[in-house]
């Protein structure tokens, strides 16, 4: 049964992430598990809350069965782009898993439970029902439960996202559900929620290559009368990469020979090459995203983890083109705003 918790800002550690990891190693573990083997978790709660809040006041945190151990510590930013770095950050420097623990940064899909969240009654999830409305991008869900009658309107959007949380995990819904509307009365074409995880699933197969990774898409437009051309990973969503959160844009100019402004054939083997050499230089400190080409100008979009010096191994790197400037601007974007004209 999993339970959610809001917490109080404490003083904050030099370290907090690893001041959490070493208390729960030295006793919080033992302590934790205990407290749910005497079916008295709330004896836990204040030291949870109080050790989670000095990593971040924002950040929410629930227990539950754990898929390979017997429990579950998950601690998430809750839909809140700008912690999901940090709730990455403190899984990285997580112990290994084992018998009794297992961690996670986003919330699972699951069997059928009970909400328990402060001040709210309990809520069933699988007395919801739900509309489902693929788009060419997207899926987007309504979300009717009997409860919503005794709710305030803030109380029912909560509600809601917490169940499409349990129901798909936080991944899938931040991936791939578009619109979420939360319903005061069930709508016409109500399906019973489990049909929600095989639909949003099946869609999410459709627009995934086979191995699973993220297809790319190009796309075509104009800018300030000029031809534009880009490339985006398909969809453009952080949550797929919370720790990236720092865009890097960099500027390559290249020569107009076309009338289009868009390079010929050499002038783009060149600029392949040279983007090649740049994502090589970054290692596993973050990732090419997107690239747009226009009027002389090739902008490539990476993503990098702020906590590495991964924009100044970027400059370095920019040195070696020879055919114009070369520039590059940082700055954080947890949410990932700077390409969000590139994920339609």
């Amino acid at each position: 049964m999993p339970i959610f918790k809001r917490r109080r800002r404490n003083a904050v550690d030099a370290d907090p992430i690893g001041a959490f990891w070493s208390w729960w190693s030295g006793s919080g573990a033992a302590a934790v598990a205990g407290a749910i083997a005497r079916q008295e978790p709330a004896d836990v709660n204040v030291e949870l809350n109080e050790r989670i809040a000095r990593i971040s006041p924002d950040l929410e945190w629930e227990l539950g069965p754990g898929l390979h151990a017997t429990h579950v510590l998950i601690v998430t930013a809750a839909g809140n782009p700008a912690q999901r770095a940090v709730a990455r950050r403190w899984l990285r420097a997580a112990p290994p898993s084992d018998q009794t623990w297992e961690y996670a940064d986003l919330r699972r899909p699951g069997p059928a439970v009970t909400i328990q969240f402060d001040g709210l009654p309990p809520v069933a999830t699988d007395e919801s029902v739900v509309s489902i409305e693929p788009d060419t991008a997207s899926v987007h869900v309504g979300v009717h439960h009997p409860v919503f009658a005794s709710l305030s309107v803030d109380a029912q959007r909560r509600v809601t996202f917490l169940i499409l949380d349990l129901v798909l995990g936080e991944e899938m819904v931040e991936t791939w559900v578009g619109a979420i509307d939360t319903l005061p009365a069930p709508p016409d074409d109500a399906v019973p929620i489990d049909s929600l995880l095989p639909a949003v699933a099946g869609f999410a197969a459709e627009h995934t290559l086979e191995d699973g990774s993220p297809a790319w898409k190009m796309l075509e437009g104009t800018r300030d009368g000029q031809r534009v051309i880009a490339t985006a990973e398909y969809p453009l969503r952080s949550i797929r990469r919370p720790h990236l959160d720092t865009h890097v844009a960099v500027a390559i100019h290249y020569p107009v020979v076309r009338e289009d402004g868009l390079p010929e054939s050499e002038m783009l083997d060149e600029l392949r090459a040279f983007e090649d050499h740049l994502t090589d230089r970054l290692g596993g400190s973050g990732n090419l995203l997107a690239h747009e080409t226009s009027a002389g100008v090739r902008i490539l979009h990476y993503y990098t983890d702020g906590t590495t010096p991964a924009d100044a191994q970027l400059q370095a790197a920019t040195t070696g083109w020879p055919h114009g400037k070369v520039t590059l601007t940082a700055e954080p974007d947890p949410a990932w705003h700077n390409v969000a004209h590139l994920s339609g």
